[in-house]
């Protein structure tokens, strides 16, 4: 079907000659229709345009994994190329790169410095007091390989990029001469068009540039403005691109072209229609292929799980035989007893911590809403919290630390410059002056731990969680029809089958599930990666106080109340501010709650002189147990999560009360129709 709609467009602009006009272009600006903008490179989008339309999801997936996604879509779409095999991207982009890393450990040599490091080039050398240090060293000639190795891979990259922006600016040239009246276009002036552009092209899609120039529309004609709502997102980045990239120089900054990506993806969703993009990522697998056993399930209330199971997409199947052969690896390499720190037992506490988010996955689907969500659906969104999310979460995380941390520097610096005992403490003793900072000066840490719960943890957890959702399109949430019907070409007329109520139980499943997968990859990090100590008790114990409060996936419940007010009862006023506040409230306070407490805590021991000053935690605090001070605390939290949960079930009740109400007056509406 994607194939013969694109040979379909390829047919309709075959390439004869026609005369070249005497503007000062050579007649290559190409007007757009009168209907449409025109941007720099003859896009009906500016590349300045990402998170403008609140309702667009492919902005989204241009950022996700660096934008591989949606390239790999729109190559595909364009030249019908399918993306290289999984084990050749590991290849090329993990293994000989690791590869790489270890040969350079493996082959260095000692090398003697002098201890103020001055020189290396002769190791007779030494310092001013004969003290040299020792070192380690990669051969020159296996660094420049690697440094090679890495240009390429960019090169690579870049190169496929621009190929595809290219075609794209073709295709829209011709679709711009068809639209002035001309029958035929010149190969030779396409290609003049192209080569005018070419300096686009390169910075659209360039590792070494991030600038790329000023993109306003060819026309100033303000009847093209498109009337898009917008929310508190994209008020934000617009309000940030006018005020720092456009204003102050004139250009627009990306990373990893995912700007372009997100530009190209639109003018080819434009190009060949919403239907070809009714598919999946990856295998590029059409809605129409299997969606129709899932719906036949739902259609007959097949309750055997081995069927739902069997009625699944290609990237379903994908994304479960990679989850067995990782975990079977793991099992290997636990059994092997290669690295002491991760033993059989440690791959148990790796197995319960997956367990734990499959039973909530378990009682949130299967057991309460089954039929509302196909389980080929719930596999896509948990493993898009799991995959894509938890990267994402942490790489705005370190961004927005880096601004709040400067932000509580300066506070710091005010207090130092009034105290100036404590800035020459700070200077020679720094970890014993943070102490005394941390008790004589209590607001700042709070204020600290403020920003810290609300800001960077809440905040960016749960936008990118909604993010996690909203960029993922399953079938299921599409508007449905029955399944004979659309079989027999007859779904044109038959009104959807699936009421609101279903489809809003559909989309709070649906953001629970990526909120799982959110949190699963969370707590393994936290189990394995953040303990401060390797011991088995310590794991347990952190996996049981991660588990006991299911604070992400109770979140994502409450932010599906106000997508389901705004995708379903219509209320276009509810944007991506009210829909994730109540959650960053709920999130912000639970956290806030925890750091402040065990900031209090440590405190405590300052003041009564019980702090470790050591690194290295003692033996008998290795398997501690919970003290009666974390009693108040565990209390508190509890009481947050339950009123999130009282919060969400009064919400949901009601909502669920007006679905019903227009269910009937749907039903009425329909019946009187048909009479």
């Amino acid at each position: 079907m994607i194939e013969v709609a694109y040979n379909n467009m390829a047919e309709t602009s075959v390439a004869v000659p026609v005369s070249i006009s005497s503007e000062p272009d050579g007649g290559l600006s190409s007007p757009a229709p009168a209907n449409r903008r025109e941007f720099r490179g003859g896009f009906s989008s500016s590349i300045c345009d990402i998170f403008r339309d609140p309702s667009r999801r492919t902005d989204c997936c241009s950022i996700a994994c660096c934008g591989v996604l949606s390239s790999d879509r729109n190559r595909y779409l364009l030249f019908g190329e399918l993306p290289p095999p999984l084990w050749r991207r590991l290849l090329m982009y993990l293994i000989i790169p690791a590869l790489f890393i270890a040969s350079l450990n493996y082959f260095a040599v000692e090398v003697k410095i002098p201890a103020n490091g001055s020189s290396y080039g002769n190791n007779d050398q030494q310092g001013d007091n004969g003290d040299t240090t020792t070192i380690k060293v990669s051969p020159l000639p296996l660094r420049l390989t690697f440094y090679a190795y890495l240009i390429f891979l960019g090169i690579r990259g870049m190169i496929e990029k621009r190929k595809t922006r290219t075609e794209i600016m073709t295709k829209l040239y011709r679709e711009r001469a068809e639209a002035r009246g001309e029958a035929v276009v010149d190969p030779n002036q396409v290609t003049r068009y192209i080569h005018q552009h070419r300096l686009d092209v390169i910075r659209a899609h360039s590792s070494y540039s991030c600038c790329y120039a000023h993109d306003l529309p060819l026309d100033d004609n303000n009847e093209f403005e498109d009337a898009v709502e917008e929310d508190s997102c994209s008020r934000f980045w617009d309000c940030l691109s006018k005020t720092f990239w456009n204003a102050c120089c004139g250009m627009w900054c990306q990373c990893c072209s995912a700007c372009a990506i997100a530009q190209e993806e639109r003018e080819i969703e434009r190009l060949t229609g919403n239907v070809e993009h009714k598919m999946d990522y990856i295998t590029f697998e059409p809605f129409s292929e299997y969606f129709p056993a899932i719906q036949h399930l739902n259609e007959t209330q097949t309750r055997s799980f081995v069927q739902h199971a069997k009625a699944i997409s290609k990237l379903s199947v994908k994304l479960l035989k990679n989850l067995a052969a990782v975990l079977a690896i793991l099992v290997l390499f636990a059994l092997s007893d290669i690295d002491k720190n991760f033993t059989f037992a440690n791959m148990i506490v790796l197995l319960l911590t997956l367990c734990q988010a499959f039973f909530l996955e378990y009682l949130i689907w299967w057991r309460w809403n089954r039929f509302d969500i196909s389980f080929d659906s719930v596999i896509k969104f948990f493993a898009c919290g799991f995959l894509l999310t938890t990267p994402m979460a942490m790489i705005f995380e370190l961004i927005v630390s880096i601004v709040t941390g400067l932000i509580s520097m300066v506070a710091m610096i005010f207090i130092l410059v009034e105290d100036s005992e404590l800035l020459d403490k700070l200077q020679t003793d720094p970890k014993h002056a943070m102490k005394d900072l941390a008790v004589g000066h209590p607001a700042l840490f709070i204020f600290s731990l403020f920003l810290n719960a609300f800001v960077i943890a809440a905040l960016c957890e749960e936008m990118i969680k909604y993010f996690g959702y909203w960029m993922v399109v399953t079938p299921d949430l599409l508007p449905q029809k029955r399944s004979n019907d659309a079989n027999n070409g007859n779904g044109e007329n038959t009104p959807n089958t699936k009421s609101l109520r279903s489809t809003g139980s559909g989309i709070t499943v649906a953001m629970c599930s990526v909120a799982l997968g959110f949190a699963c990859c969370e707590n393994l990090l936290y189990v394995f990666g953040y303990t401060p100590s390797q011991s088995l008790g310590v794991e347990i114990q952190t996996l049981i106080a991660r588990s006991i409060f299911p604070v992400h996936p109770l979140c994502a419940a409450i932010q599906s109340i106000g997508v389901c007010r705004r995708d379903l009862e219509g209320q276009r006023g509810v944007g991506i501010g009210r829909i994730i506040s109540p959650a960053i409230l709920l999130h912000g306070s639970f956290d806030f709650v925890l750091m402040v407490a065990a900031y209090l805590q440590q405190v405590q021991k300052i003041k009564e002189g019980n702090d470790d000053d050591s690194d290295i935690p003692k033996e008998d605090d290795s398997d501690a147990v919970m003290s009666e001070e974390d009693i108040p605390t565990l209390v508190f939290s509890f009481g947050m999560v339950l009123v999130g949960y009282i919060y969400y079930v009064w919400q949901s009740r009601a909502q669920t009360k007006r679905f019903i109400a227009m269910d009937r007056t749907a039903a009425v509406d329909e019946s009187s129709m048909l009479v």
